[in-house]
């Protein structure tokens, strides 16, 4: 089975590029679900937040993720505490999704992922694509998409490596900055290459 790797930065258009492809057919494991998954149900990380970042952020036993968002965001240092503590649980949920769809016989699986890069998982990929847009389209996305303010959608965009260098690491780059007719038409063309890998 072929192991293709899907990421972009914040708000570049990736999750509608990924429903495109759910149109097409193709499996896609979503990492954000994933995560959702951990936050909700896994009570070692909602122990682990409470902790180390105070119960500000956990309400009725449930972690508050907007709030927990913006503080994450804000401070470097914290995030990268937060993530080298939750990306083992992600990596072993995303092996065993990708076991699952490989024992299913299926030739091909999209995992969309927006830090594939940053953790090094596209060096388990067999491509790789990256749906890229300008940075001042991302800001505006972000700030309608989750009604933030500038300074927030800024930090956000921030928190991620830069969307030009995540070129250098891209088989295949989506241009989403030219409207959603361009996009079909690329889409279309990517499908057309997985589907004769």
């Amino acid at each position: 089975m072929k192991k293709i790797g899907l990421t972009g930065g914040i708000a570049t258009g990736k999750s509608t590029s990924v429903r495109m492809l759910l149109k097409k057919g193709f499996k896609i494991i979503d990492s954000d679900k994933i995560v959702g998954s951990i936050l909700d149900e896994d009570e070692e990380v909602l122990l682990y937040i409470k902790d180390e970042f105070g119960c500000k952020f956990v309400c009725n036993n449930k972690i508050l993720k907007r709030d927990f968002g913006e503080y994450i965001f804000s401070h470097d240092s914290e995030r990268i505490r937060y993530e080298d503590f939750i990306m083992p649980k992600i990596l072993k949920c995303i092996d065993k999704e990708f076991k699952f769809y490989e024992e299913s016989s299926e030739d091909i699986c999209i995992l969309d992922a927006p830090i594939l890069i940053e953790k090094g998982i596209h060096l388990s990929m067999d491509y790789v694509i990256l749906v890229w847009a300008k940075r001042d389209q991302q800001i505006s996305r972000i700030m309608q998409r989750d009604n933030l303010n500038r300074e927030s959608a800024i930090k956000r965009i921030n928190a991620q490596m830069d969307i030009d260098i995540k070129k250098r690491f891209a088989d295949f780059i989506i241009d989403n900055s030219k409207g959603e007719e361009c996009l079909k038409d690329q889409i279309n063309k990517l499908s057309l290459f997985l589907n004769n890998l």
